[in-house]
């Protein structure tokens, strides 16, 4: 690996970084925040408007494809200009809903939206131009790729200005819109002009891998949406009819995930590696960059239609139209397979197959659709799709197994699957719901309750993890049930501002909670079982007792839910459940503890892989959770101060615990064997990436909390304190994270940092004393004392030890 400077050039057994992961977590805000605007201007202007802002961040995120082929952007220089991209595209993603229609107050929206595109445009082509060590090369960009860029940026920029000055409104929008349209032409012709050379392929997994994960994350975003149809941590009545719209709104996702991750993904990966030179680039360009933006278009409005769908589960409109939501979800479903087919063609040469079976059902179904009830669309559609696995299965079985035999089976010891990644971002979502439950009770009853939520589903998830270590496999059953458990989790999600003291109406919040906690609990123990008869020395010598503590918790817990307690106020501490509640986390954690001592670890790599993904994906919820604090907030130069400073204190989390942490971490790990590894991985990944992963959630709750006082204060002025609260949770999140890295360190490496110690303790004192500063000051202070460590560290000369890709085959 050679490097440029201090640009460290890529290799071609490079993966996906946890840095690109977080950029691409970004990206997700973006696409959710198209996604909420476009819902709430469901109409024949708002969606195409939705669409071309959609087809502009595609063309943002994929230069990072492509560079990230050519260079290492989690090493030398690059993570400095990474995080400070992530801050403009954090900007930019704010201005989404002011990209066409500026709101009154404060900045441009339409101005600092093509700004921002043009600095994440300007950054990548930067980059590759620096790094690019071929002269030929250097000049091929110069004149072939940089100037449709440049003309995009600046008729974007022209949209943005030109209108301003058209008086008629209606007339406005439509020069901006057309002017938008031209941008677009304009980016896209002039890939296609460019030529195949500019998409030379230096490494074809992380290629493949790159866009793998983005369609994934893009699943995830379908998840949270349908989550976000019932609103943030509000107390909903949990009906029959909500519960059920759920599982077939993630059974759906689950059956649109199956289509590609099953053979496209796998084989369109194998067919890069029969070509070579500009052949490669061609397909690389026009099966990847192209096709998969149908794919996530398809997606964006699948979640689009979903979240009006079940939205009206909670609230009918009687302004709805249902053709328009009936032509969202069904024609993003036609658009995600269409695309999926035109990818097979392109990579494989392959026609025929289930999903164009999928594309038949859906358009025979969809004219019946509008005069369905809600439930029964959703029933049939999902019906539709779920009939391409089951072809699959009957039909085209044959074909399906020779496929599968030509792209073979994983490794058993592989890194992090797709399937875990897909269940991953389920969970994350419902750590976010935790931080937004806090942010609607800021008291410090609301916090214990959060935090009590949090910890049972961190148990769910280990149990999961645990389980992973152990089971490796990718057949139709294990997918199956993830599928389940991803939806079960959303339904939990939605339980869970209702999990310790029910609201009016409808289902009993604490018993969904708990009935939906019992179902993810006992299929691990009914996972464990199947998979401890094909290998015996997996499951401890006694198996009827392993399962008692899991089963004393859940009993503990149903107890917790059938407590007769007053009905309406969801922000009660009930004493007796809470109590319960105590209890069950004490038996789980203890009692378990003991089971985990015979379990073994096959995959050190897996492993630690699964629980940096843990971290690195809820710092990137971490971002969502300030973003919809600014959701409805006009872009001021105070916010766009405090997101340079929340971004910069992320990058300082992300810094302390993926500097050379997590590979330490890793590498301690392979190093033990036996019970010393399986203890390593109980204490300093089980128990200690808790208190991480709650320091991230409180963190997300002060930054919440900050930025909504910062929204809300007059634009020349620093803004208000942020609420005692907030401040705590702010500095206390950080606080509780830098100790459980510090505890993680010693348990694995066994030693201590001084520096970290005293950063630690600076935290601590400073969050009496900036207490009555204004929000704007105090995250200031805090960003400014863990950037100056960071820096410090960074600088010092140590080498950063080499990372695992993040996502295998």
């Amino acid at each position: 690996m050679g490097g440029v400077g201090r640009i460290q050039l890529a290799d071609q057994a490079g993966g996906v970084s946890r840095l690109e992961l977080f950029l691409d977590l970004i990206f997700v805000f973006a696409f959710l925040n198209v996604t909420g605007v476009t819902a709430e201007q469901l109409n024949p202007a708002g969606l195409p408007r939705g669409l071309l802002l959609l087809v502009l961040l595609w063309w943002c995120w994929t230069p990072f494809a492509w560079l990230g082929t050519m260079v290492r952007l989690d090493r030398g220089v690059l993570p400095v200009a990474m995080f400070g991209l992530s801050a403009a595209l954090f900007v930019m993603s704010l201005t989404v809903r002011e990209a066409f229609l500026d709101r009154p107050g404060g900045l441009s929206g339409p101005v600092v939206f093509a700004l921002g595109y043009l600095v994440v445009r300007g950054t990548a082509l930067t980059v590759a131009t620096v790094a690019t060590t071929d002269p030929a090369g250097v000049r091929h960009l110069i004149r072939r790729v940089w100037p449709p860029a440049g003309v995009g940026a600046l008729v974007l920029l022209a949209a943005a200005v030109a209108p301003a000055h058209v008086p008629d409104a209606v007339t406005r929008e439509w020069i901006r819109f057309a002017l938008v349209g031209c941008a677009v032409v304009v980016e896209y012709g002039g890939a296609l002009l460019a030529g195949s050379r500019r998409w030379r392929i230096a490494s074809i997994p992380y290629w493949a891998e790159r866009y793998a994960l983005i369609i994934l994350i893009g699943f995830g975003e379908t998840i949270i949406s349908i989550g976000l149809s019932q609103g943030m941590a509000v107390a909903q009545p949990l009906t029959s009819a909500v519960v059920l719209g759920t599982l077939l709104g993630v059974a759906l996702a689950g059956a649109l995930w199956w289509t590609y991750f099953d053979i496209a993904r796998f084989a369109a990966e194998q067919a890069l590696h029969r070509v070579a030179g500009d052949r490669r680039g061609a397909l690389g360009r026009d099966a990847y960059s192209f096709l998969h933006l149908p794919m996530m278009a398809g997606l964006i409005l699948v979640a689009l239609g979903l979240k009006k769908a079940l939205g009206e589960l909670r609230v009918h409109s009687a302004e709805s139209d249902p053709l328009l939501g009936v032509l969202t979800l069904y024609g993003g479903v036609v658009l995600y397979l269409v695309g999926l087919v035109l990818f097979e063609i392109r990579t494989l040469r392959l026609l025929g197959r289930s999903p164009l079976l999928g594309i038949a059902l859906v358009l025979a179904a969809a004219p019946f659709a509008p005069r369905l009830p809600v439930l029964a669309e959703l029933a049939v559609l999902a019906a539709a799709v779920g009939a391409t696995a089951l072809a699959d299965a009957t039909i085209f079985r044959h074909r399906h197994r020779r496929l599968h035999a030509a792209i073979g089976t994983a490794d058993e010891h592989a890194g992090v699957t797709p399937k875990e990644l897909f269940f991953d971002l389920a969970f994350v979502y419902a750590f976010l719901q935790v931080a937004a439950l806090m942010a609607d009770d800021p008291t410090v009853g609301g916090v214990v309750r959060g935090l009590l939520v949090l910890t049972t589903l961190w148990l769910a998830w280990c149990a999961y993890a645990w389980l992973a270590s152990v089971v490796r496999s990718e057949g139709p059953l294990v997918r199956l049930v993830m599928v389940l458990v991803v939806a079960v989790t959303a339904v939990i999600t939605l339980a869970g501002p209702q999990a310790l003291a029910d609201a009016l109406g409808g289902m009993s919040g604490p018993l969904v909670f708990v009935a939906c906690y019992a179902v993810i609990r006992l299929l691990v123990l009914v996972s464990f079982a199947g998979g401890a008869r094909q290998h015996p020395g997996m499951w401890p010598p006694r198996p009827a007792l392993a399962t008692v503590p899991s089963l004393v918790a859940l009993g503990l817990l149903l107890i917790a839910a059938l407590v007769p307690e007053p009905v309406g106020d969801i922000r009660a501490l009930p004493p007796v459940r809470v109590g319960l509640w105590i209890a069950a986390i004490l038996v789980d954690v203890l009692g378990n503890a003991r089971v985990l001592r015979a379990l073994p670890i096959g995959s050190p790599t897996h492993w630690a892989d699964r629980f940096s993904l843990i971290v690195i994906i809820a710092l990137g919820e971490a971002v969502i959770s300030m973003g919809t604090a600014l959701a409805y907030t006009p872009i001021s130069a105070r916010i766009i101060v405090a997101v340079l400073l929340a971004t910069g204190l992320l990058a300082a989390l992300w810094w302390a615990y993926f500097g050379w942490d997590s590979a330490e971490g890793e590498r301690a790990l392979e190093a033990a064997d036996g019970t010393v590894r399986t203890r390593i991985a109980r204490n300093a990944y089980t128990l200690l990436h808790l208190p991480m992963v709650a320091g991230i959630v409180l963190v997300s709750l002060g930054l919440r909390k900050s930025m909504s006082v910062l929204g809300s204060a007059g634009l020349l002025t620093l803004g208000p304190p942020p609420y005692l609260l907030g401040h705590a949770a702010l500095f206390g999140g950080v606080l509780l994270y830098l100790v459980a890295v510090q505890a993680f360190h010693s348990r694995t490496v066994g030693r201590r940092r001084p520096l970290r110690v005293a950063q630690a303790g600076l935290v601590a004192a400073l969050l009496p004393l900036t207490a009555g500063l204004p929000a704007l000051v105090s995250l200031a202070v805090l960003t400014a004392v863990c950037l100056a460590v960071t820096a410090f560290e960074a600088t010092r000369g140590r080498t950063v030890p080499a990372v695992q890709p993040v996502v295998s085959h």
